[in-house]
């Protein structure tokens, strides 16, 4: 990879408040867990009286139901959010016309595609550490720290290398159209197929990284039960997939036409 393009991809994500936009995004989505788990009896017994007698009894919600719920939260939105902050990455270069002038300087498309890969997943990478202590700090403070941390924190490492898939999913795309709009939509429904299709096959979910969205891995692990290292072939899985999909990137966009 080119240390140069690298710094020039990673200013322009600060430079264009994509950083402090994803931030904000995982912030606001990853904190809506703990207090959602915390509010969640009051609103369905604000909401007992007019279910017309039908009685709604809500176990008392624990640091573990915050994080479970902290987890559901991050497999949608923050997903989507990264697909609209990151499809424009090549196409939109194509569009304007700025890919040809770098590509013109001693730099070959491969190490373009990961000077860009690597800026934004360095992005994801300080953002979901953030997110991760921010709410591990309000769980903390809503509720109390009986959950296992270890399990936590093995978790997120098993979320940013799906993340990092889908990242390489979304650089794909970027490089197979000229248009933004083009590549957005296809880069939602690969992970539209990504994510449906693991459901449907037998004993496969479990060796991958959308495990997390599992509400029983979580709370199994959270809750001082399983090992951790029941996590370790799915992130491994994840990075694999990362590196498999970026390889294919770089090869099809070696062969394109500018």
């Amino acid at each position: 990879m080119n240390a140069a393009l690298f710094k020039k991809e990673s200013l322009e994500l600060w430079r264009t408040s994509r950083i402090i936009i994803a931030a904000v995004a995982f912030l606001i989505l990853g904190l809506q867990g703990p207090i959602l788990a915390k509010i969640l009896p009051d609103l369905i017994k604000n909401a007992s009286p007019n279910l017309s007698g039908i009685q709604i009894i809500i176990p008392e919600q624990k640091a573990t139901d915050a994080l479970v719920t902290y987890f559901s939260q991050m497999s949608f939105m923050p997903i989507l959010v990264l697909i609209l902050l990151g499809v424009g990455t090549l196409a939109a270069e194509k569009e304007r016309g700025t890919q040809v002038l770098v590509l013109t300087k001693p730099v070959t498309r491969t190490q373009f595609i990961l000077a860009k890969y690597f800026a934004y997943l360095g992005m994801l990478i300080g953002v979901l550490a953030l997110t991760t202590l921010a709410v591990i700090y309000d769980t903390i403070v809503l509720f109390d720290s009986s959950f296992n941390f270890g399990a936590y924190l093995m978790l997120n490492l098993t979320l940013l290398s799906y993340l990092a898939f889908l990242l390489a999913v979304i650089i794909l795309c970027s490089s197979l159209f000229k248009n933004s709009i083009a590549a957005g939509r296809v880069a939602f429904l690969a992970y539209l197929v990504i994510s449906t299709d693991s459901r449907f096959l037998p004993n496969w979910p479990k060796y991958l990284p959308q495990v997390v969205f599992d509400v029983t891995i979580p709370r199994t692990l959270l809750g001082g039960q399983g090992s951790v290292t029941d996590l370790l072939l799915p992130t491994i899985v994840g990075i694999v997939l990362a590196i498999l999909t970026l390889t294919i990137a770089c090869y099809t966009y070696e062969q394109r036409e500018m």
